[in-house]
């Protein structure tokens, strides 16, 4: 029989990135390939998705290859 289980926990961030200007949040499951990165100062009905389904690695390595980009690189890179 098994016992009560702890909730996995849930990891969530926000960053303005410097050179463009937008800010980008996240979250995800540690250990697990349910990731999610977008812009967060989209609208609120339609908030471009960046990475989805993706692993911790992919999305923090994504965070900081958009560091240097432009906003229309960006938003380029979002899927709608």
């Amino acid at each position: 029989m098994e016992g009560s289980r702890r909730p996995l926990a849930k990891v969530e961030g926000r960053r303005r990135l410097r050179h463009s200007g937008i800010t980008v949040a996240w979250r995800g499951t540690p250990n697990l390939d349910d990731w999610v990165a977008y812009i967060a100062n989209g609208t609120r009905s339609k908030k471009p998705i960046l990475a989805d389904h993706s692993s911790e690695r992919k999305v923090k390595t994504l965070l900081s290859r958009l560091q240097t980009l432009s906003r229309t690189e960006i938003e380029k890179l979002a899927k709608g």
